[in-house]
């Protein structure tokens, strides 16, 4: 089982003769009804210093607008439940986003199409060449969550997946996945059919690149199973390679583990724990269990869910499949009501201003340490544990002295398919129709790297040569990914 690619970036702006679409999401059956960002978490409240703040490099304003919205996604849906879904969960997810019926032959134009985005300005390419694509280890479906989820189940024998389900995608491995979109979001791909390759195909025809609305709002999230007795391992990243390596440098490698106890009765103990099961390596072969001394934490420190009846019948059988997968790869046990997921790492992408802005965070059991830790706001009014979460974003556009932008990775994410000498901006920037997929695509199409731009780093904009020929979909690599 291999991993998959799914990126951040959903929506486009819609016209008609004028008039704007915005067609509200049919919720699925048991998703509580849908919450915008609140207000005083600074969401579309400051556009324009926020834009100011980014063409003057002033870096510690971005940070706290960054710190500000990951905190605000995070408040409760219900202020007066301790076990409170967060306010994303609320939104519809990519998989119904895309959920389209059958490609019209040529359908109309119903997006906003330009030449190019405004707000960028060209830049250099500077021509390094970094491998994009990282040897993984292979996740295979659990026997026992094949056996008692057959409905949920696609392909057969190594190409066996897990379907996405109704509130979580299939990641390929322990990380349990949702993508989520702003109501604006969602009824923007409905209304503009971008869940159709065929729209694609007439933009491309027309040379034209698809515009994003301005209140676009998209998130990837990352949950870990938590068994409700005993101790549960959590590798975290603890700077565990330098930025020179190139290599596979996923959570299965690191050597800073902590073991989560939801009892709170051993916190600050160190135990052994063995997690990885049923796992191989990238040749194929067995990867062995691995057994590390951690430290005892407490579920206080992460957002949580313990899963309840009510949640575990409102979930999908994939679902409940992806669940099940994840808690046998981690300590080799079935996921049951009564367990925990606890949010280990997040990005959050929103189109506030023209150049966007491009955040993630994830957990660390050092969170006030290094520049990651830097400019959360003091006097931020919000409930749960944000504080214990490190913070990179990618908003600045233009590069430094070296040329290049900075390093921007989270590492649970990215770290599990491709190099962390990366920056999500140079990614997003390249996402667009024809997509040429991983490594380096043919002229006329884009992809995670290009044989004319392979810079990972480089500070690209729209208008560079290398895009040449493609349909840019303005940062959206969900739109070509999932378009049928």
């Amino acid at each position: 089982m291999k991993r998959y690619f799914y990126t951040l970036a959903f929506a486009a702006s819609m016209t008609v003769s004028g008039a704007v679409l915005t067609s509200a999401p049919v919720l699925s059956q048991g998703r509580p009804g849908y919450t915008p960002i609140p207000p005083e978490f600074g969401y579309f409240q400051n556009n324009v210093e926020l834009n100011k703040a980014i063409e003057t490099g002033d870096i510690a304003y971005s940070r706290r607008h960054a710190w500000s919205l990951f905190a605000g996604m995070m408040q409760p849906l219900d202020a007066g439940d301790p076990n409170s879904w967060p306010i994303w969960f609320s939104w519809q997810t990519s998989a119904q986003a895309f959920d389209a019926p059958q490609a019209k032959a040529a359908p109309p134009i119903r997006i906003r199409l330009t030449p190019s985005v405004a707000g960028h300005k060209r830049a250099k390419e500077a021509g390094a060449d970094i491998p994009v694509v990282t040897p993984q280890p292979i996740y295979p479906v659990p026997t026992p969550v094949i056996e008692a989820y057959p409905d949920a189940i696609s392909g057969s024998g190594a190409d066996t997946t897990i379907k996405d389900g109704t509130f979580f995608v299939f990641n390929g491995d322990i990380m349990v996945a949702t993508e989520s979109l702003s109501q604006e979001g969602y009824g923007a791909i409905r209304d503009g059919e971008l869940y159709l390759t065929a729209t694609l195909k007439r933009a491309h025809e027309l040379g034209q690149n698809i515009s994003l609305p301005d209140r676009y709002v998209s998130t990837k999230h990352m949950y870990w199973p938590v068994k409700a007795e005993g101790l549960t391992p959590l590798p975290w990243w603890n700077d565990n390679y330098p930025d020179s390596f190139n290599g596979y440098v996923g959570y299965e490698t690191w050597d800073s583990v902590v073991a989560i106890d939801p009892s709170g009765k051993r916190i600050g103990e160190s135990a052994q724990v063995t997690y990885l099961y049923g796992i191989e390596n990238h040749d194929g072969t067995p990867m062995q269990p691995r057994t590390e001394t951690a430290q005892v934490v407490g579920l206080d420190s992460f957002y949580h869910h313990k899963v309840s009846d009510a949640d575990w019948k409102m979930f999908s059988q994939a679902d409940k499949a992806m669940l099940n997968a994840a808690s046998y790869w981690l300590y080799n046990k079935p996921f049951q009501p009564g367990d925990y997921l606890a949010s280990v790492a997040m990005h959050v992408m929103t189109k506030e201003v023209p150049t966007w802005t491009l955040q993630s965070v994830w957990w660390s059991n050092t969170p006030d340490k290094g520049p990651y830790a830097a400019d959360r706001p003091t006097d931020l009014k919000a409930v749960g544990p944000w504080t214990h979460y490190l913070l990179t974003e990618a908003n600045s556009y233009k590069p430094d002295a070296s040329g290049q932008l900075a390093k921007a990775v989270n590492p649970y994410i990215e770290g599990v398919i491709h190099p962390i000498r990366t920056n999500c901006r140079n990614c997003h920037v390249r996402a667009g129709y024809p997509s040429g997929g991983k490594g380096k695509p043919a002229e006329g199409t884009t992809g995670y790297s290009n044989a004319n731009c392979p810079d990972l780093l480089a500070a690209l904009t729209p208008d560079d040569a290398c895009f040449k020929g493609v349909t840019l979909s303005d940062f959206a690599w969900i739109i070509p990914d999932r378009a049928h």
